[in-house]
C-alpha cells in the first residue's frame, strides 16, 4: 500500500465526527435475526406460506421452495459471519482487521441474499421496493 492510499484510509472506531459505527447489528436487523419487530423475521415461514401464489410462468412450486430454502441458508450465513465479526478483535491474532475481514465476507453473502430476495418476490410477482430510509 502506498503512503497515499495509507493516508486515505478511515477508521470507523465509534465516537462520530461524521463517521460511521461499524455493527454487526445493522445487518442481523436488516435481516430479521435481531428482533421479532424486523421487517424481515421469520421472512422464509411466510414466503413458504405464499408457495401456493408463485407464478408458474417463473417456475414451479417445488423450484420456489428450492429457492426459500436456499435464501433461507444464506441469511443464516450471514447473521453468523455478522456475529462472528462482533468478536473478531476478542479472537487470537483477531484485531480491527479481522473485523473488517469478516464485514467485507458478511457484505459478499448479503448481496447473494438479495438477489435470492428478488428471486423469491419475482416468483410471487412482487414489486422490489427501494429501501427505505432509517429513522431511527
Amino acid at each position: 500500500m502506498s503512503s497515499t492510499e495509507s493516508k486515505q484510509i478511515v477508521r470507523t472506531e465509534g465516537g462520530g465526527g461524521g463517521f460511521c459505527d461499524k455493527s454487526p447489528l445493522v445487518v442481523q436487523e436488516y435481516l430479521g435475526y435481531k428482533s421479532t419487530t424486523d421487517p424481515l423475521f421469520k421472512a422464509d415461514s411466510l414466503m413458504l406460506r405464499a408457495a401456493s401464489l408463485v407464478d408458474g410462468s417463473v417456475m414451479d412450486e417445488a423450484d420456489y421452495v428450492d429457492l426459500v430454502e436456499q435464501y433461507r441458508e444464506k441469511a443464516d450465513q450471514t447473521s453468523l459471519l455478522a456475529y462472528t465479526s462482533s468478536w473478531g478483535e476478542a479472537n487470537p491474532n483477531g484485531g480491527k482487521e479481522a473485523v473488517d475481514d469478516y464485514l467485507d465476507k458478511t457484505k459478499e453473502v448479503v448481496m447473494e441474499t438479495e438477489v435470492l430476495l428478488k428471486k423469491v418476490l419475482n416468483a410471487l410477482r412482487l414489486d422490489v421496493l427501494q429501501p427505505s430510509a432509517n429513522t431511527a
